[in-house]
């Protein structure tokens, strides 16, 4: 592809803001601990009585137009290199003034409390619309795209990138949906393209599996490809953290515990949901517990497979099945017979388990090993 001359995209960012969202993101089980890249940490204003005067100082008051305002700081870096972005033009709504970043990457500006849309403009990077929040002093770390050989002169054509708030890692399997039903899944790259629109706007939807869903229109450039980039802000909100009992000493050898205490998996599932889920068989219980996962069934084997068709390997008590354990396939467990099952998409797999599969892991721990059988 050639390199256009000036392509424009959009990269849009969703920051969760609650006020529980930060401390509560190391805990959450079944969704991956990470780094926000945008960053509005929120705390209450405080009483308005805590600014008064006291006794025969009224005449120093301030006026009740007084605004207060806190100093924010943009940290601006190449998601790549992690190299500062110097002279990075930047927008903030409500403002008409405009700022450029230092050679340090960084921008300060003195806003009120309120809700704000930064834009960053930077030749070669893909424009960036981060949405936050402001309640008190602090920062935002912002990580931009460089563009490469991408070529915008296609017509009536809409790239969506989307990739996870913070790490910037490429998320494949998410799903962007339009009105009227149209809805593809992110490929490796965590591209997705749709063709043939027609109209000045699209809404699009995007949605995965431990992050919160994100919604926005589109302004669709005429005669020209329209390239939108959409990061995942985690959901600490929807998976309730695990209630671990008294601790399996096999479990703790295997590192079970030290993963789940870091947030590792991707999604855990206890014996209680696996034996919820798995209607009628095993492999049923991982039937779209991330987009696109299904059984696929080849004479009396069953096999995990991604959207893509990939065969996700799965372990049994830390042994690859169909290997160790000679001729065992995965309905061939009964659910009543397993502790917890670990499942890892492709790139987040840990190294004692190979660590190189493109397909994704699943890891299945007995009851009888974990020291529970008759419990």
């Amino acid at each position: 592809m050639t390199r256009p001359t000036q392509p424009t995209a959009v990269r849009t960012v969703s920051v969760s803001t609650s006020p529980s969202t930060l401390t509560a993101i190391g805990r959450v089980i079944g969704v991956r601990k990470a780094t926000l890249f945008a960053i509005a940490v929120p705390l209450s204003l405080g009483s308005l009585a805590s600014l008064q005067s006291g006794p025969g100082l009224s005449a120093q008051e301030p006026d009740q137009d007084t605004v207060t305002t806190f100093r924010v700081t943009a940290h601006l870096r190449d998601a790549d290199t992690d190299t500062p972005l110097m002279g990075a033009l930047i927008e903030l709504s409500g403002h008409s003034r405009r700022y450029v970043t230092a050679m340090n990457g960084r921008v300060s500006f003195e806003v009120p409390a309120d809700r704000y849309t930064l834009t960053a403009h930077k030749g070669g990077y893909a424009t960036l619309r981060v949405d936050f929040r402001v309640e008190r002093p602090g920062e935002l770390n912002i990580l931009m795209h460089e563009l490469g050989d991408l070529d915008t002169s296609v017509p009536d054509w809409l790239l969506v990138r989307v990739t996870e708030s913070g790490s910037g890692r490429l998320m494949e399997g998410a799903t962007v949906s339009l009105p009227g039903g149209r809805a593809r899944m992110t490929d490796r790259q965590g591209w997705v393209e749709f063709r043939g629109l027609a109209g000045p706007v699209a809404e699009i939807t995007v949605r995965n599996l431990g992050y919160e869903p994100h919604a926005q229109p589109v302004s669709l450039r005429a005669g020209r490809t329209t390239v939108i980039e959409v990061a995942m802000a985690i959901d600490a909100l929807v998976l309730r953290p695990i209630e671990v009992r008294a601790q399996s000493t096999f479990l703790e050898r295997q590192g079970v515990y030290w993963r789940i205490d870091r947030g590792w998996p991707d999604m855990l599932l206890t014996s209680e949901e696996l034996v919820e889920r798995a209607d009628p068989r095993l492999a049923d219980a991982f039937r779209n517990l991330f987009p696109g996962i299904r059984p696929d069934y080849h004479g009396h084997l069953t096999f995990l497979v991604n959207h893509l068709g990939c065969r996700i390997p799965v372990y049994m008590d830390g042994q690859p099945l169909g290997s160790d354990v000679r001729g065992l396939n995965i309905d061939d467990i009964r659910p009543e017979e397993l502790e917890l099952a670990e499942f890892y998409e492709a790139g987040r797999i840990p190294a004692r388990f190979g660590g190189l599969s493109e397909c994704g892991l699943v890891l299945l721990w007995s009851r009888r090993r974990a020291g529970r059988e008759g419990s």
